[in-house]
């Protein structure tokens, strides 16, 4: 029993291991959901990327520039949650979108 529970712990560990090592590699799209908006980073291989726009649709099409550390906050101008596909394109012409629900910024 004791074997076979470590032995899912050890796969666990390698397959986790593997999974954030591939994140980190090429053009990295992260967004935290926050009330009545979403902090958007943006980084390549691990390092922050300045000056990227990022794009959000979700009823009106927004724009945002990323700053020297690569994030950006971008605010939501509707009062009803909803969810938000965010959107950047590198100097490459990679580009990386997720969709993130962002709750009202009704207080």
């Amino acid at each position: 029993m004791n074997k076979t529970i470590a032995s899912l712990i050890v796969a666990t560990t390698l397959f986790s291991g593997s999974v954030l090592a591939s994140v980190n590699q090429g053009l990295n799209l992260i967004v935290t959901p926050q009330k009545g908006g979403a902090w958007v980073t943006v980084e390549k291989d691990g390092a922050p990327q300045a000056g990227l726009d990022v794009t959000v649709k979700g009823g009106q099409k927004q724009h945002y520039t990323t700053s020297e550390s690569g994030r950006v906050f971008v605010y939501s101008s509707f009062e009803a949650a909803r969810s938000m596909t965010f959107e950047v394109s590198d100097e490459d012409g990679t580009t990386v979108s997720t969709q993130r629900f962002i709750s009202s910024n009704r207080s």
